[in-house]
């Protein structure tokens, strides 16, 4: 059986009622996880044959095990939906009648299987109605209440009849019908609506009627609802459900029909219905209540759920009401803040209060957006709701006393944080509608808990909202701020948790800072006080880059300060490596703000012992430990150097000489004054050659240190040039012993900086000549095991072509074995390689006009090319990549159409390119379309992704779409 799995010929599966059950059998009950996938491949197989329609019947036997007739029925459903074809016309009533015997059969049997049933029902009713089977959704009910069926009592009679109804529109949705007769069908379901609706009204309304036809009933409506019903049409069954929520056994299912109904896509054309079903809500409070009482949360959360879903989906209609209705419109906001407010703390005691969070953002978004007199007056109406939702949310973002909080486990603990997130976001969105005296007011609460004395948790939950809405982008009233500002250094920040949030909070500030830079005479010294604590040192670094990235002018004052702290704190080695090499980047833009003289000194005292830690760690045996120390300097040294610059445009010298001048100036290298990072790259550079002969091998050094490279390249740009050759050479013998991704990246970055200038252009092409030679020499043995960088490899030269063509001229390149790299990698079997080989082949083809070495190479190899692109299209290739080899195609026929034009149509009859699923006359046609397409690349893509499919076996089937 595994060996017939492999094919999808019907004949050689040895389809047969016993290799079935056998391999049903081994799909749930083998215990080898090889022999589950086997049988599950063989009979999905199975399931697609010829074969399925005669075997579904047997395997739908009663004294078959449950799990033979569930595969049966959905053998049958698979035929009807998907192979609708293969059936005969004449069959089609024979089909119906078995296929309601079955049904009547399993209405007291298993459930799984009576429903697949339905199912395979359902999807022939959609195949023939209403052209074979007019009226199928009446022809439905009157076939089960008009039909003598002896073994079904009226109970299993009316569910399962149910059953097939509510999974009919559920299957309408995930049909794969053809697109012109979806209409049609959806025109005849909504036609059945008036026999459905009838039966689930008088089976709810039956005050005999058992709880299982009344679930079932409930599920039928719901899915029928999907069909956009018109709401007042079903106001008679929405009142019935509001009833029947105080039936403990159904309450569940009216919630989830009720949702239904209000969360229709056209529920907005009917406001008066939807206005109906908020007054019936709010008649829930007294049902609510008891239930909040008595702590049955189940029922709590249902009337949240559809409350929210209510509010979701008809918020515009919330804020168009007028009269009583804008009273039962603000009422029902209140409801919802009732949610929001639920004691306890999230997640432990309760998990309700984060259902109402998207609703807060629709209502504000629909009135933020709302036209100017509208806004107003959505505003001077809604604005006490959110006022009220404020104070809410403080409470209940605060954390639990410390002794509870210890209790809870890590998962709870992430909850809380993700909640909290959602609450800043949701007093975000408040601020936008409440602007200035929300900040008053929260101002005005923090000022009370201060003097009040009153329990960390609630100073924290003000900073936390003043961070949130800061956060935003707009800070409001700057008296406000400063105010808030000053009252900070009042607060007692014994408790990390405050002190942390503190500290992000300052950082939220950062842009505002700018604007006021006298508040920084009070801010850092809070920042460089948690700096000096581990476990604030965090959020003090955050912060304090945010404030150093934002108030680069303004920050000078303060450089001292914040450098001889920072010196300390990595004397004493006292923070995490994260916060280490995040301080390196404040101390590089603190530095920046100084002279050159003052920077040396400074990096005398702060540079110099990390240096001689990394010089140490490399003269020790290589361990884990001392891999990772190596990994920490490397990176604190590349954050400096990306942050460290002289020659940033927001220096205040170079601000007065305009953007023009300051462009000049910032390529110019400096004759009198010269970068640092320069300086720190030259003291470097032997401790990094150093490093290297022992790490070479080990592909988390190297990246760090072409990362740390790149990162001093970005800075110097031109003034880099006195180290290049050294790099270029570093560069190279690095790639030669492992070649790496990270070594082309930054090789990439050397050669666009200067791959034409003259005084160091020959070590930049000796350079890259080496890393030719040696990505060639990875071909064919090691190719497929790097393929990494063979991406990579292919993507630089792709840019290199663009940028830096000349590179490929240089003595000792050799473009046509390039050429030949790009040829084998398309045949490597990852996708973006693929890709990046093709856009390769773009590049070279397109440049081939203006370089004599490219077009020699590619009148030698092209032909070699298009034959591959063509494989690869007929099948070789995963489709995903068809676009890219389409693109390679074009380029073709774009740059070298009279060599393509003699190419294609002789390879499209050659016998050396098998494509035998397409006929002479279907490749001809394909040649002369792709000769005359020159100038749409969307058409020639269209047309090569319809010729991979025929080739393929797929034109024209499900799968193609996919």
């Amino acid at each position: 059986m595994a060996s017939s799995s492999q094919s999808r010929s019907d004949s050689s599966l040895d389809v047969n009622v016993e290799n079935i059950e056998k391999a049903i059998h081994q799909l749930y009950y083998d215990p080898h996880p090889g022999v589950k996938d086997t049988a599950q491949r063989w009979l999905l197989v199975a399931q697609r044959s010829q074969h399925a329609w005669q075997f579904s019947w047997t395997l739908l036997s009663p004294d078959k095990a449950t799990e033979v007739q569930y595969f049966g029925a959905s053998a049958l459903h698979t035929k009807i939906s998907r192979y609708w074809a293969e059936m005969h016309p004449e069959q089609y009533d024979i089909l119906r009648t078995q296929l309601f015997r079955q049904i009547f059969t399993f209405g007291t049997g298993a459930r799984i299987v009576l429903t697949r049933l339905c199912v395979a029902l359902s999807s022939f009713a959609l195949n023939t109605m209403p052209e074979v089977w007019p009226d199928a959704v009446k022809g439905i009910i009157d076939t089960f209440q008009q039909t003598d069926i002896p073994q079904l009592d009226a109970t299993h009679r009316c569910t399962a009849l149910l059953e097939l109804l509510t999974v009919l529109p559920e299957e309408f949705h995930t049909a794969p019908l053809p697109q012109s007769r979806r209409g049609t069908v959806r025109h005849e379901l909504e036609n059945g609506l008036q026999h459905v609706l009838p039966l689930i009204k008088t089976l709810l309304g039956q005050q005999d009627s058992p709880d299982a036809v009344r679930l079932q009933a409930l599920k039928c409506f719901s899915s029928w609802v999907q069909l956009n019903v018109p709401l007042p049409d079903i106001e008679p069954i929405t009142e019935m459900l509001f009833q029947l929520l105080l039936n403990h056994d159904l309450f569940d299912l009216c919630i989830d029909s009720l949702i239904s109904v209000v969360c229709q896509p056209v529920a907005y054309k009917y406001p008066t219905s939807i206005r109906k079903v908020i007054k019936q809500v709010l008649q829930l409070q007294d049902h609510l209540a008891s239930a909040v009482r008595d702590k049955d949360m189940d029922v709590v959360q249902g009337i949240c759920r559809l409350a929210v879903s209510l509010g979701e989906n008809n918020s515009k209609i919330l804020l168009e009401s007028e009269g009583e209705d804008r009273q039962h419109a603000v009422e029902f906001t209140n409801l919802i803040i009732g949610f929001t407010a639920l004691p306890g703390h999230y997640p432990v005691d309760e998990t309700i209060s984060n259902i109402p969070f998207g609703f807060w953002y629709i209502l504000q978004d629909d009135i933020v957006s709302s036209d100017q007199e509208e806004f107003r007056e959505y505003v001077r109406v809604f604005a006490p709701v959110y006022m009220h939702l404020v104070e809410v949310m403080l409470t209940k973002v605060q954390y639990p006393p410390d002794e509870e909080y210890s209790t809870w486990n890590a998962e709870e603990k992430e909850h809380f944080r993700c909640y909290r997130q959602d609450i800043g976001d949701t007093l975000m969105y408040c601020y936008t509608l409440l602007r200035e005296p929300l900040l008053n007011h929260l101002y005005a609460i923090l000022s009370r808990i201060q003097e009040q004395q009153l329990p960390w948790q609630q100073v924290e939950a003000c900073l936390f909202a003043f961070r949130s809405i800061a956060e935003g982008g707009d800070y409001g009233d700057d008296q406000c701020v400063s105010d808030l500002l000053q009252l900070l250094a009042q607060v007692n920040m014994s408790h990390t948790t405050l002190a942390s949030t503190a500290l992000y909070m300052l950082g939220a500030y950062s842009e505002w800072l700018a604007d006021a830079p006298e508040a920084l005479r009070s801010v850092i010294p809070v920042l460089l006080t948690g700096l000096n604590d581990p476990e604030l040192a965090a959020p003090a670094t955050m912060s304090l880059k945010d404030i150093c990235c934002e108030c680069r002018k303004e920050i000078k004052p303060y450089a001292e300060t914040i450098l001889n702290a920072s010196q300390e704190v990595l004397r004493r080695n006292t923070i995490k490596a994260r916060e280490s090499v995040r301080l390196m980047s404040i101390v590089g833009l603190v530095l920046s703000t100084l002279s050159l003289q003052e920077i040396l000194s400074y990096l005398q005292l702060i540079l110099t012992p990390q240096l001689q830690i990394l010089e140490s760690a490399i003269n020790e045996q290589p361990t884990p430990v001392t891999k990772s120390t190596i990994l920490l300097k490397i990176n604190m040294l590349s954050n400096l150097c990306s942050t460290l610059d002289l020659k940033r445009p927001d220096r205040p010298e170079e601000e007065q000489e305009g953007a023009e001048s300051m462009t000049v100036k910032r390529a110019a290298p400096a004759q009198d004054e010269p970068q640092p990072v320069l300086l720190i790259l030259q003291q470097t550079l032997p401790i990094l050659q150093n490093l290297l002969s022992v790490w070479i091998s080990d592909v988390g050094v190297v990246e760090a240190v072409c990362e740390l490279l790149r990162r001093a390249s970005r800075t110097l740009l031109d003034d880099m040039q006195p180290m290049i050759p050294q790099l270029a050479e570093l560069v190279a013998t690095i790639y030669n012993a492992l070649p790496q991704s990270a070594v082309l990246d930054l090789a990439k970055q050397i050669i666009i900086l200067f791959g034409d200038n003259e005084e160091v252009c020959s070590a930049v092409g000796a350079m890259f000549v080496q890393l030719c030679s040696k990505t060639v020499s990875l071909f064919p043995a090691q190719a497929q095991d790097q393929t990494d960088v063979v991406e990579t490899f292919m993507a630089v030269c792709a840019i290199l072509l663009k940028k830096q063509s000349s590179v490929f001229v240089r003595e000792g390149c050799n473009p046509a074995a390039i050429f030949q790299c790009g040829l084998m990698a398309v045949t490597l079997p990852e996708n973006p390689t693929i890709r990046s080989s093709c856009n390769f082949f773009m590049s070279f083809i397109s440049q081939s006009e203006n370089l004599p070495v490219l077009s020699e190479a590619l009148a030698q190899h092209g032909r070699s090319l298009l034959e591959l692109v063509l494989k690869a299209i007929g099948g070789a290739a995963p489709r995903t990549v068809i676009e890219s080899l389409a693109d390679v195609l074009f380029t073709l026929n774009k740059h070298c159409f009279s060599q393509l034009s003699g190419w294609l149509p002789e390879l499209m009859l050659s016998p050396d390119l098998s494509l035998p699923r397409v006929t002479k006359d279907q490749r001809e046609q394909f040649a002369k379309t792709v000769l005359r397409n020159r100038a749409q690349k969307r058409q020639l893509r269209d047309l090569v992704k319809e010729f991979s499919l025929m080739c393929r076996g797929l034109h024209g089937t499900e799968y193609a779409e996919y």
